[in-house]
């Protein structure tokens, strides 16, 4: 029976991938070094800290993780301006559908705990959340499951009971790796996207979802329907 949804946020709940890879971009330019797409997408669905860990040993950097941290997210809110990261059409709506359904929420996302209650903050969804998992809060970031393994645990259920929203190979693989149906979420936002097949549904739009169409896909994945 399905129980729970676990939404990760980066490129699921708001369009964030293109604007940190613009951050990205100017960054590394700013340091005199050189910008590669092809380098940055091995990062989508990462942690920041496994990001910056390894920008350094690869660039040979003289600046810390933090001070990395704080520039690029000092370039992030240049880019944003006051509106913020961009939210996908229809996911506040979709939110607030799921939860007064009752279906149990978490967002478990490889972003640090501050910007994720942030986030959900400015949608005004915060209520419709029943936990937060942050991956820099884990032991092993996707793909390994932790992440999604501590959400259902905080939750209350089990993890066959869980449906995850997900965008990034990363992060279907670590959910199929937490024994979880898996729906990705395949936004134009003009960034690779993983194989179709990985993940046990898919989705381009949240217009006309809701609790019902998660527990058509739930019985479908688990020879219920």
């Amino acid at each position: 029976m399905l129980k729970a949804i676990i939404f990760d946020m980066d490129g699921v709940i708001v369009d964030s991938e293109p604007v940190h890879m613009r951050a990205f971009e100017v960054l590394l330019k700013s340091l005199g070094k050189k910008f590669d797409k092809q380098y940055y997408y091995q990062f989508i669905g990462s942690t920041t800290d496994y990001m910056w860990d390894k920008v350094i040993e690869d660039y040979k950097l003289n600046f810390s993780k933090d001070m990395l941290m704080d520039m690029s997210n000092t370039i992030v809110r240049q880019l944003n301006g006051k509106k913020g990261y961009p939210i996908m059409p229809f996911v506040a709506e979709l939110i607030i559908k799921l939860h007064g359904a009752g279906i149990k929420l978490a967002v478990a996302s490889s972003s640090g705990m501050e910007r994720i209650e942030a986030t959900l903050n400015d949608m005004g969804v915060s209520d419709c959340f029943d936990t937060l998992v942050s991956g820099m809060d884990v032991k092993n970031p996707k793909p390994a499951p932790d992440t999604f393994t501590v959400a259902a645990k905080k939750l209350g259920v089990e993890p066959s009971e869980c449906i995850v929203i997900e965008d990034s190979f990363k992060g279907i693989v670590a959910a199929k790796n937490a024994n979880m149906t898996c729906v990705m979420y395949e936004s134009d936002n003009g960034l690779p996207k993983p194989d179709q097949k990985l993940a046990d549904f898919v989705v381009q739009s949240y217009e006309d979802l809701d609790e019902k169409f998660f527990q058509m896909v739930y019985a479908h994945t688990h020879g219920e329907a």
